[in-house]
């Protein structure tokens, strides 16, 4: 029996810092559930359920008696939970349900608010409290850690998610916010900006980028020399406030925000007045800064000790058992319904409206039936490609020349 985590292993930083604490684990980078069921897991892990291939595998795994763990990667966002699609485009014009409820047995949640949010999506007994393993290096910095440098000069990271934007119109308007920050530093001349963009947007606005790493290593070595952050709704906000660094979010979408900041700028006139504040901030603003991150991420406990702890209470339970939707962890036991009785009112081209449980699993049976003889069909096809004379020397040659 192992422990099978969908991810490549240089990939998995979520669970690379509690390797040795688990038994043998495979890292597998695929979604197709029959490579998975080889390897006789005990739990697999999982860190998204969006992807249809990915939700499709983690429901096939359960229809075969597979515990599954999700961790969360990264944080909960507006954006992606209700506009999110790929390139803008449903499948079907029809956009899958966000962790609505989880297919999970257990969603790793980062902080008592995300653990309220996920429950009252429907899936109460299933969200458990972990905090965050790999922001455990930076809370060992927190009771020494000074938000100003020594050097007399301003010094700001401006950040944007590792997916900045969903869609063109998205892209524009992300683009807009950057470029009103770049006119104002470009006029101050007193700031050491420092930009880590993604998704080429340094590029786009001409500016040096500093991002080179997505496990997050890189990002916190900069946090530890900056005075200041604006960020777009990104993991980077829970980082800075846990160093104790004044952020901003910036956001033009001027969205509801799952993780909160004490500064916003959701548009250019807020630019110069949140400057101000983040190098010179109110006590009463880094107080409350301090209580958000409270809430955000949980660290009264280790979170790896938490998520290990997790992982064996869930190793012990039949899984089949109603014990899994018992709490392992100590969490909030009281949850509020702050959401729709019916979820699936939300998403009123979703085609599932019937609650006959029998027929929807029919329909589920033979969707994953089309499912598994399209991959078929797609294997046999790429084959056919592969024996074409030369195939792979035009392949090899486009890859050098991109």
């Amino acid at each position: 029996m192992s422990i099978v985590v969908l991810a490549n292993k240089y990939k998995a930083h979520h669970i690379n810092i509690i390797e040795d604490k688990l038994p043998s684990l495979v890292y597998l980078d695929t979604y197709h559930s029959e490579e998975i069921l080889k390897h006789n897991p005990s739990l697999v892990i999982v860190f998204d359920e969006h992807w249809c291939e990915l939700g499709n595998c983690v429901g096939s795994l359960k229809a075969a008696n597979v515990r599954v763990l999700q961790i969360m990667d990264g944080i909960l966002e507006w954006r992606r939970t209700w506009d999110y699609s790929f390139e803008g485009k449903g499948i079907n014009g029809v956009i899958n349900p966000l962790n609505q409820p989880a297919l999970a047995d257990k969603i790793a949640c980062l902080g008592y608010k995300d653990y309220r949010i996920l429950q009252s999506w429907g899936n109460v007994g299933k969200c458990e409290i972990t905090g965050v393993p790999r922001l455990e290096t930076l809370s060992h910095f927190r009771s020494d850690f000074s938000h100003l440098k020594s050097s007399k000069r301003k010094s700001i990271l401006i950040v944007t998610a590792k997916t900045a934007y969903f869609t063109p119109a998205q892209h524009a308007t992300t683009k807009q916010s950057l470029l009103d920050l770049k006119a104002y530093f470009d006029a101050q001349g007193d700031y050491d900006v420092v930009w880590r963009l993604s998704l080429g947007l340094d590029k786009e606005i001409g500016v040096e980028n500093k991002m080179n790493d997505l496990t997050g290593m890189e990002i916190h070595e900069i946090l530890k020399n900056v005075d200041a952050v604006i960020t777009t709704p990104s993991t980077t906000i829970l980082e800075a406030q846990l160093l104790k660094i004044p952020v901003a979010i910036l956001d033009y979408h001027n969205l509801p925000h799952y993780v909160e900041t004490a500064w916003s700028i959701y548009c250019k006139e807020h630019i110069d007045k949140t400057m101000q504040e983040l190098f010179d901030p109110p006590q009463a603003k880094l107080d409350y800064q301090e209580f958000l991150l409270s809430d955000q991420v949980y660290m009264n406990s280790s979170s790896s000790d938490r998520l290990v702890t997790l992982i064996e209470g869930m190793l012990a339970v039949d899984v089949n058992s109603p014990d899994m939707n018992k709490s392992i962890l100590n969490n909030i036991q009281h949850v509020s319904n702050i959401m729709h009785n019916d979820i699936i009112e939300y998403y009123d081209k979703f085609p599932v409206k019937e609650k006959d449980v029998q027929k929807l699993q029919i329909e589920l049976a033979a969707a994953k039936g089309t499912i598994s003889e399209l991959y078929k069909n797609l294997v046999n096809c790429r084959n056919r490609i592969e024996n074409i004379p030369f195939y792979k020397l035009m392949c090899s040659l486009r890859k050098k020349l991109k």
